[in-house]
Formats: C-alpha cells, sequence, structure tokens
C-alpha cells in the first residue's frame, strides 16, 4: 500500500483541492542525463534526508468523490511545500481541476438517466 504525506488542502471553483506526495520508486539515476554529474551527491542527500525524492499527487473532489487527478513523479526539492509555490503544484491543479469538470458534467448526463430528479 502507498501512503501519502499532505502538503495542502483547499477549496477552488467548487471542488476540494488535495495536494500530496509519496516516495518515488525510480532511481535518480534513471531520471537525469549524462549532464548531472553530481548524482552520486544527490544520492546521498536524498539518503541523509537532505533532499526529498518523491511524486507528487493532486486530486479534485467533490464530496469526498474524486473526480480529476494528476500525478508527476522525479520530484526533487530540499522542502517539498516549495513545488506549491513554484508552478508545479499550480500546473498539476489546473489539470486536474479541468479533468474534474469534464467528469463532473459526464457524471451529471448519466446520472440524470438514473435519478429521478422530480423526487429529489
Amino acid at each position: 500500500m502507498r501512503y501519502y504525506d499532505e502538503l495542502t488542502r483547499y477549496e477552488r471553483e467548487g471542488f476540494e483541492i488535495i495536494v500530496d506526495k509519496s516516495y518515488e520508486d525510480l532511481n535518480p539515476r534513471d531520471c537525469f542525463d549524462d549532464t548531472v554529474t553530481d548524482i552520486d551527491e544527490i544520492i546521498k542527500d536524498i539518503d541523509r534526508g537532505h533532499l526529498d525524492w518523491f511524486m507528487l499527487r493532486v486530486r479534485a473532489l467533490v464530496d469526498g468523490h474524486e473526480l480529476g487527478s494528476s500525478y508527476l513523479g522525479g520530484m526533487l526539492y530540499e522542502d517539498p511545500t516549495e513545488c506549491l509555490t513554484d508552478g508545479s503544484a499550480e500546473d498539476m491543479i489546473c489539470e486536474a481541476v479541468a479533468e474534474a469538470k469534464r467528469e463532473a458534467q459526464r457524471l451529471v448526463g448519466s446520472l440524470s438517466k438514473v435519478v429521478d430528479t422530480q423526487a429529489v
């Protein structure tokens, strides 16, 4: 089972936005090209806890139901909350919200076929 650490949670455009992180399965060596000459030092800093190597997840929910999400791996920061202000998470939030809006629209059509809206 994968565990996530929540970085932030708030409302946007009627959706509950949750940004969280989990450990990254990929070895950093597999994510950087040969121009990164200090990869051994980066790995040591990750192992020492000086750098955080993680996968970021953004979810857009309504009433606890996930309607949109976005994932990005290979995140490397001293402080993971920096991704909340450098544009990385913002791009993902926009993706998750756009997906959630499309899914909500689709569900409205589907649910109207199975729910008696006169009785609601």
